[in-house]
C-alpha cells in the first residue's frame, strides 16, 4: 500500500498563485523598508523613513498629524512646518533668497518697519485692491522717466491743495510784502520789473484782474 504524501502532486499545485507574481520585485529594484517610529514622552511620534533615493524624517502629533517634514532628495531638502503659530526670530539679519516666492494669507496681512523702506523692482509692478487704496506720508512725490503719468477714474477727480500748479517751477505767490521783498532781494532784484510792478498795482487796486467775456465793463475813474 502507497501512503498518499508519497505520490507526487498534480502540476496545478505545484504553481505558483496568480498574485504572487504581481507580488514579487522587478529585477533590480528593492523593496521600501518599512518606516522606523520612535514614540516621545509628549504623545508625538518621530518617523524615520527611505523611499528609494529619498529619505524623510517627519514629527507626528499625537493624533497623527504631520507637524515637520524634513525629506531629503536628489535636489535638496524640503522642509515643511505645519501648525496653529510659527515664528522666526533672528537677532540681526534674515535673509531668503530664491527664484519664486510666493506669500498668501487668507485673511489680513501686515507689515511693519521701524526704519526706511526700499523696494527695488526690476520688472513691472501691479497692485490691486478690491476696495480702496491710500498713500499718507508727510511728502508725496510721483515721477515718470522717460514716460508718462496716467490718471483715469470713472467719477470725478480732486485735487485740493493750498496752490495747484500746472507746468510752473516758479515758487508759490508771496503772502505778504515783505515775503515778496526778501524774494527780490534774494534774487538781486533780477525779477522781471513789468511782472513786479503789475504785481503791485493789483494789489494797490489800480488794475483789474482779467475780465471774462461776459463780465460787464469797469466804469472809468
Amino acid at each position: 500500500m502507497t501512503d498518499a504524501r508519497d505520490r507526487p502532486l498534480p502540476a496545478h499545485d505545484l504553481a505558483p498563485p496568480a498574485d504572487a507574481e504581481a507580488l514579487a520585485p522587478l529585477p533590480g529594484a528593492s523593496l521600501a523598508a518599512p518606516p522606523r517610529v520612535v514614540p516621545l514622552a509628549s504623545g508625538r511620534s518621530l518617523e524615520i523613513a527611505e523611499d528609494g533615493a529619498e529619505e524623510r524624517i517627519q514629527i507626528r502629533a499625537a493624533a497623527g498629524q504631520l507637524l515637520v517634514s524634513l525629506r531629503l532628495t536628489d535636489e535638496g531638502p524640503v522642509l515643511s512646518l505645519a501648525g496653529v503659530s510659527l515664528e522666526i526670530a533672528a537677532a540681526k539679519t534674515l535673509a531668503l533668497s530664491c527664484d519664486t516666492l510666493r506669500i498668501q494669507a487668507a485673511q489680513d496681512a501686515e507689515v511693519e518697519v521701524g526704519g526706511s523702506l526700499h523696494e527695488r523692482v526690476r520688472g513691472s509692478v501691479v497692485r490691486e485692491a478690491g476696495r480702496s487704496a491710500r498713500t499718507t506720508a508727510r511728502e508725496v512725490k510721483v515721477e515718470a522717466s522717460p514716460g508718462g503719468v496716467q490718471i483715469r477714474a470713472n467719477d470725478d477727480v480732486d485735487i485740493v491743495g493750498e496752490r495747484v500748479r500746472l507746468n510752473s517751477e516758479d515758487p508759490p505767490m508771496p503772502l505778504t510784502w515783505e515775503e515778496f521783498r526778501a524774494r527780490q532781494a534774494l534774487s538781486g532784484g533780477q525779477h522781471d520789473e513789468r511782472g513786479a510792478g503789475r504785481l503791485a498795482a493789483l494789489a494797490a487796486g489800480e488794475e483789474a484782474a482779467p475780465r471774462g467775456p461776459d463780465d460787464p465793463a469797469r466804469p472809468a475813474g
